[in-house]
């Protein structure tokens, strides 16, 4: 958890620093904007060589030996892999047909839950000025401590890998679709939510300020400016985030929370190799499949 907010905080004042767009939030436009009104306070080439420097000791550090790719006792192992895995062997149709149902449905109940969780605390995260505050709840809206928990919460959510929570909640509810669906949804649920405070806090205020000066209410204001410039962003990020979680399902599917990533658990301990590539080729086409419905509704959304 420290480690992950270290990383947090230096990636977030590298990119001030740098006046890069925020996260994936590539808003051209504002970012020429503020590069008028906020000169880069450090050197660029500063940053440059400290990120070479931190290049060089990692891998001094990590005593990375390449060699061993080119020795002949590698190109055996892995003409052993692949003289083990092929050709495919076709298993139970029904039984992968059945899984593949499970996983997308452990990801689609994932990410809808991380979805509503994060667009509704990523109000509270997001850091405001006093105008931004008016439509955030007034004294609760300027408030720092509010949103400082919620940052926590949302980075305590992400911190924990998935299947950490996955192995927490097996223990309590049994092995089954849920516990993998409740962790992934806590684990992107601190990443949506993270992502979506940023939009919050990277909006346009002169629409927000037209609207305050033609009279409407605070109320009027969030209902017509804001969630009209946040919802088609937020409904995008959680489009992209489905497709990484449909191939996390995998991850917590091997401690054993269904799905398809159950079924390769045992075909790895069964040394069935080629039951695993059979199943690998069923769990790519269906991340694949998830790919382009996800691409073609973010398109819709631009």
């Amino acid at each position: 958890l420290l480690l992950s907010g270290c990383t947090d905080f230096w990636s977030g004042w590298l990119r001030q620093q740098l006046q890069l767009p925020s996260r994936l939030d590539l808003n051209l436009l504002k970012l020429k904007q503020n590069s008028h009104n906020h000169p880069i306070t450090s050197s660029p080439n500063l940053f440059l060589l400290s990120a070479f420097v931190l290049l060089i000791f990692s891998f001094w550090y990590v005593k990375a030996d390449f060699a061993k790719l080119w020795e002949p006792g590698s190109a055996e192992r892995l003409a052993g892999i692949i003289q083990d895995v092929f050709p495919p062997q076709w298993i139970d149709l029904n039984q992968l047909f059945f899984l593949s149902t499970q996983t997308l449905a452990m990801s689609i109940l994932a990410m809808t839950s991380a979805g509503l969780a994060g667009i509704f605390l990523s109000f509270l995260a997001a850091r405001r000025d006093t105008e931004m505050g008016r439509w955030g709840g007034g004294e609760m809206g300027r408030n720092l401590v509010i949103p400082l928990l919620t940052r926590f919460l949302l980075l305590f959510a992400r911190a924990v890998p998935e299947p950490i929570w996955a192995l927490i909640f097996l223990f309590v509810l049994f092995p089954g679709i849920l516990p993998g669906a409740i962790a992934l949804a806590i684990h992107n649920f601190g990443i949506l939510g993270r992502l979506m405070a940023e939009v919050i806090e990277n909006l346009d205020q002169r629409p927000l300020h037209s609207l305050t000066a033609l009279g409407a209410s605070n109320s009027q204001v969030f209902l017509y400016g804001v969630l009209p410039a946040t919802i088609p962003r937020f409904l995008a990020y959680i489009l992209y985030r489905w497709e990484v979680c449909i191939r996390a399902t995998v991850i917590v599917g091997l401690v054993g929370a269904g799905g398809l990533g159950r079924l390769l658990t045992e075909q790895l301990s069964n040394f069935d190799y080629q039951g695993l590539l059979t199943t690998l080729i069923i769990f790519i086409g269906l991340t694949f499949v998830v790919d382009v419905i996800s691409t073609s509704v973010r398109r819709l959304l631009r």
